[in-house]
């Protein structure tokens, strides 16, 4: 191979370098919102602040999930609070202290002079549904996309890596090439 060549080869191994790991970096960027993104959902929530914080990838997918996941967790906990409420009006007083596991959850949504607090409960509800919107249909999708980030960023890791030996064994061979004297611009 001609010292022409063999510097050509080398200049467009180590621009070739330099790109894989810009993008293995932005890869690198992308995780860590992914990562921050999954962190802030995880209880079902997200707030304003979280979302302007994510980059241009993840914020649709933030206000996406705000608008869902509210409207989700909202039907479920109107339905849930239509239906125990009346569940736990009807409940005598035999009924109630004869069946603990009822008793236990009714008593959470009583308030001091015994009257059921249809607030607490419909918050309750809420709060559980945004976190199983969360859990069910969210995270399995972030879960598969940070599946895919990692596999690309070790795909990269990778060609550096094989790129690098190269250009390493290219610049010994063009140093050898000097001492030896045998260049020929050909």
């Amino acid at each position: 191979m001609g010292w022409i060549t063999m510097s050509l080869r080398r200049a467009e191994l180590q621009r070739s370098i330099n790109d894989h790991t810009y993008e293995k970096l932005k890869i690198s960027r992308q995780l860590r919102e992914l990562s921050s993104f999954s962190t802030a959902i995880g209880d079902g929530t997200i707030s304003p602040e979280e979302i302007a914080s994510f980059g241009i990838d993840l914020f649709g997918t933030a206000l996406d999930f705000m608008g869902y996941s509210n409207d989700a967790a909202t039907t479920v906990a109107t339905e849930q609070t239509d239906y125990y409420s009346t569940a736990y009006d009807d409940l005598t007083q035999q009924q109630y202290y004869n069946n603990p596991s009822i008793a236990a959850q009714a008593e959470l949504y009583y308030d001091e002079s015994g009257n059921l607090d249809t607030t607490a409960m419909y918050a309750n509800f809420y709060e559980k549904a945004l976190q199983e919107y969360a859990e069910k249909h969210i995270m399995p999708i972030l879960n598969e996309k940070q599946k895919e980030i990692e596999n690309k960023q070790t795909e990269l890791e990778t060609l550096i890596t094989s790129e690098e030996a190269e250009l390493q064994q290219l610049k010994e061979s063009i140093k050898q090439n000097i001492q030896e004297n045998t260049i020929q611009l050909a």
